[in-house]
């Protein structure tokens, strides 16, 4: 491949043209889309074709598909154009007088109590600082990462690709307990077996997330068909709106459960010992740098686990009522 002369003369418009092929399927909708002649696009992508030697996309007569090499150069064109946005905010924003901006992506555990907590100590510094959180499952927020869209992730490590794409960075492991509200029937008993949790009504997360896989896998061991989720959901809101309202049985990490916000209203029940999550820590894009005020977020996230540590350590086999 000619890629020393690909990075002499690439340009914004020939990564602008390649993603709107894959988005449009057609060389004219592209071009429409991008506010060029048909003929100049077809000499953009011929000529960007010709720099990398090698076809990118496949002309049909219902339009163009990419190749294996395409969709890699077109994922990576949104990479490189998502840095450039955020070169562009960042300008903007020193000129404002604003401190910056940062988009993160959070799954259950990461978003319950680090991030809130880790933005809260870095606005008491940068109170101009803008923040973007998308909550959701890994499933979801890796694309998103891997375009460009979202700085780093804050969750569970094994749940994304530690291909040379992604870089982590461990910060801590916690464990998960089962919750009812204060006053639930099974709050009451001392021993509560898993065939009575598997009658119950229950709040989980998504099948396809490591918390709901590790969950069910309790039950399988013991030859028990794992309950049903009456409700599935990652947003931490409605779990500890709808426990603290509701008979739902849920599964919540131990910090959430003993933040002093919910201790007084939620109990463990000690059907089983704590399930051990994964390592949680932050992934970003490897080779990409973090811009200033991303860099100084990732840092407050460490400081918070510095500081809280000990206490995490110490919740351990508690009750939140203790």
């Amino acid at each position: 491949m000619k890629l020393d002369r690909l990075e002499r003369w690439a340009t914004v418009r020939h990564f602008r043209l390649a993603i709107a092929l894959v988005e449009y399927g057609s060389i004219l909708h592209a071009a429409r889309a991008l506010h060029l002649s048909q003929p100049t696009a077809t000499k953009l992508l011929q000529d960007l074709e010709e720099a990398i030697g090698a076809p990118l996309f496949i002309r049909g007569r219902r339009g163009v598909t990419p190749t294996e090499l395409g969709q890699a150069f077109v994922d990576r064109s949104r990479m490189v154009l998502a840095q450039i946005d955020h070169v562009s905010h960042a300008i903007d924003a020193l000129g404002r007088g604003y401190a910056g901006r940062v988009a993160i992506g959070c799954v259950l555990t990461g978003s319950s109590y680090l991030v809130p907590a880790a933005i809260a100590r870095l606005r008491s510094s940068r109170p101009d600082i803008r923040i973007k959180i998308v909550d959701g499952v890994s499933a979801e927020l890796i694309p998103r990462l891997i375009s460009g869209e979202l700085d780093f992730l804050i969750g569970r490590l094994s749940d994304v690709s530690t291909s040379a794409v992604v870089a982590q960075e461990a910060l801590f492991s916690e464990n998960a307990i089962i919750v009812a509200r204060r006053d639930h029937p099974l709050a009451q008993q001392p021993n509560v077996k898993l065939e009575q949790l598997a009658r119950e009504a229950w709040l989980l997360p998504h099948t396809e997330t490591t918390l709901r896989k590790q969950f069910d896998n309790i039950f399988y061991r013991e030859n028990i068909d794992p309950p049903h989720a009456t409700i599935e959901t990652v947003s931490m809101f409605n779990i500890l709106w709808l426990l603290r309202q509701t008979d739902l049985l849920g599964i919540l990490p131990q910090s959430v459960a003993f933040d002093p916000a919910y201790r007084t209203e939620i109990v463990r029940l000690p059907a089983f010992e704590p399930l051990v999550l994964e390592q949680i820590g932050v992934s970003r894009l490897s080779g990409v740098g973090l811009s200033p005020t991303a860099s100084a977020l990732v840092e407050a996230l460490r400081e918070i686990m510095r500081s809280t540590s000990e206490v995490l350590a110490g919740l351990q086999g508690l009750n939140p009522q203790d």
